[in-house]
């Protein structure tokens, strides 16, 4: 066996037709081969005794247990503080070099096989591994330069997401699947519909009345999205759609205090997944990225809101700069899937250090149910049918944000007629 792996190690070295390095994140094992039997080696070694079943003889097994005793007595033999060169060296043995390396060979398999079972052997060994050894392990895994893969077995998850570390290296953002959507096809908040289809088992646990843990859902369900698409932690997944830190956390704790007690989270997982398929159907996706960069410094036009309003008579303030500013708010939410509580009219607000309570109130009214009838009602379907004909024409780059919007011409008695 010993043989054979040096064998296909001397093929590898001698080879004249090496894969040239990308920056794909799915470029062949063939690659990564030195650098994940590296890698697959001192985990091995990091973690023995849990290591020894992959071990493929007795004799193997012997051969790492002696090396590693003696890596051990040389590793707790330095001076504290001070760096030990060798500390990661190659056993000087052969035969203890080639037992380890047939070992980590063994644990990684298949190279091109699918990650699922590669994780389920990797990460009992990494726990054991990083709970024994420094501080600083998981990021000298990180620092290597391995497949995607094995990447992917590595890292430590909790709930679905990376867990943070100290380290913001690029290998944090390894995707936890292959996908054929990107970040920039997510919404900060998953639209409704979705959760309706997908996650009824979860929503029809909770009173029909509470309206928040569907939107702490959706903000959840969204930052998973990113972290399959991205990588990540749940921190950096958040940045990427434009949520706060606090606001992140809190939708976290608010579905763990709901569904952790009784083991509901797989559930969750399950529906994500099912999400993540659709999305890899889809086509073409939309982005949501794009959407949110286009709106970030744009205003509904005054032309506009007037046409919106023409026959509200009971509409109070009409013309004023907070029904524009709540125009605008709503249209942006719509039109990006995001939190109006996070739409640039509001954040504007907060960096001026100025009350946000008077734009969040008349959002609010036009939002909730009890006050959806009448005239309220009425600008509320208006705004939403512009906003959907916004989003369709930013995809189809038919728009350049001016006086016309994608309803244009509409007419007062079209919109007397709505």
């Amino acid at each position: 066996m010993m043989l054979a792996l040096q064998q296909r190690i001397d093929g590898h070295l001698m080879h004249a037709k090496h894969s040239h390095a990308t920056s794909d994140n799915y470029s062949p094992p063939e690659q990564h081969f030195f650098s994940d039997l590296i890698a697959a080696a001192q985990l091995v070694r990091l973690s023995w005794p849990d290591s020894a079943p992959f071990a493929p003889s007795r004799a193997v097994a012997d051969r790492i247990a002696r090396h590693v005793a003696t890596w051990t007595a040389l590793r707790g033999s330095h001076n504290p503080g001070r760096r030990v060169r060798d500390a990661w060296a190659a056993p000087e043995s052969p035969a203890e070099c080639g037992a380890l390396l047939l070992a980590a060979d063994t644990l990684l398999g298949d190279r091109g096989q699918d990650g699922p079972a590669l994780r389920e052997r990797i990460q009992p060994l990494a726990t054991a591994a990083f709970r024994r050894n420094k501080a600083n392990t998981g990021a000298a895994f990180r620092r290597m330069d391995i497949s995607l893969n094995l990447s992917r077995a590595l890292a430590q998850r909790f709930l679905g997401f990376n867990r943070a570390g100290g380290h913001h290296h690029a290998r944090q953002h390894v995707p936890s699947r292959h996908g054929h959507f990107g970040i920039e096809h997510i919404p900060a908040l998953l639209p409704e519909t979705w959760i309706g289809r997908h996650f009824g088992d979860l929503t029809s646990l909770w009173d029909p009345g509470d309206v928040w843990k569907p939107r702490h859902l959706r903000r959840v369900v969204s930052l998973k999205l990113v972290e399959m698409a991205g990588g990540g932690t749940w921190p950096q997944c958040a940045v990427i759609l434009g949520i706060p830190w606090v606001t992140a956390q809190r939708s976290l704790t608010v579905l763990k205090r709901s569904l952790l007690p009784g083991g509901l989270w797989p559930l969750l997982d399950t529906a994500v997944e099912i999400v993540a398929q659709e999305l890899d159907a889809a086509a073409p996706h939309v982005d949501f990225a794009a959407r949110r960069r286009t709106l970030s410094t744009w205003q509904i036009p005054v032309e506009d809101l007037a046409a919106l309003t023409v026959g509200l008579l009971r509409l109070a303030n009409a013309e004023s700069s907070l029904t524009r500013a709540t125009a605008t708010a709503l249209v942006w939410a719509r039109v990006t899937q995001g939190d109006h509580l996070h739409s640039p009219s509001v954040e504007a607000l907060r960096e001026a250090q100025r009350s946000t309570k008077a734009l969040v109130s008349a959002i609010g009214q036009l939002q909730t149910p009890s006050n959806r009838k009448g005239t309220r009602l009425r600008f509320l379907q208006r705004i939403n049918d512009y906003a959907d004909g916004l989003a369709r024409a930013l995809d189809e780059g038919r728009s350049r944000l001016k006086r016309q919007h994608p309803l244009a011409p509409l007419t007062a008695e079209a919109l007397t007629a709505t």
